[in-house]
């Protein structure tokens, strides 16, 4: 029974909160400051999608991209914490995951790599295809319970989440898929030719 509930909670508030849950950090307002990768995902297009497509196709199109984004995600020692509608947050905990800036940077190039096969796939069985955008910011973050008396979410919050979203908002102005901060990029410069300044 155990093991069902941690499957369970896992699938539904992710591996890590489930964890913590499970252990009893279930007190709403409990939080704790981590320093964080913050992977911050979302759908291209969607809006103008799911006004053009069935919620059927809608629903198992979400399930494809966010199955795909979600693997790269936790192969790579992430944590889901949340969907959004058509976005995804995550977090790469520093502390847990030392080399962080680095893996998820090499998980959104994964990611970027496996879209393309998943489209390929999408297009040859004649199901609609989009791509994504995504940010990538480091910083503190305070991580645990929030919401009302009846209803939590075990997410994270604070400045560094904020201007995640905020990078996220200036793909389309900079056409660029994929954005990585400074508190990101800067010590991989040297590693990473790629990461061209904006």
């Amino acid at each position: 029974k155990a093991l069902m509930a941690e499957d369970i909670t896992a699938a539904y508030i992710g591996r890590d909160a489930s964890r913590r849950v499970l252990s009893g950090d279930i007190s709403r307002g409990s939080s704790e400051t981590i320093s964080a990768v913050i992977w911050y995902f979302d759908l291209q297009g969607f809006t103008k999608l799911s006004e053009t497509l069935p919620g059927t196709s809608i629903i198992a199109m979400l399930n494809d991209y966010f199955a795909l984004a979600v693997d790269v995600v936790e192969r790579n020692g992430g944590n889901v914490l949340k969907f959004m509608g058509d976005g995804m947050l995550a977090i790469f905990d520093l502390d847990q995951v030392p080399d962080a800036r680095r893996i998820a940077i090499e998980a959104a190039v994964e990611l970027r790599d496996a879209f393309i096969i998943l489209n390929e796939r999408r297009t040859k069985d004649g199901l609609a295809t989009t791509g994504f955008t995504l940010s990538l910011h480091a910083g503190d973050v305070l991580y645990g319970n929030i919401g009302g008396k009846t209803r939590l979410d075990f997410t994270v919050i604070g400045p560094s989440v904020n201007t995640t979203a905020r990078i996220l908002g200036m793909c389309s102005a900079v056409d660029q898929d994929i954005l990585v901060s400074s508190m990101v990029a800067t010590s991989l410069l040297d590693s990473y030719p790629n990461l061209v300044s904006l």
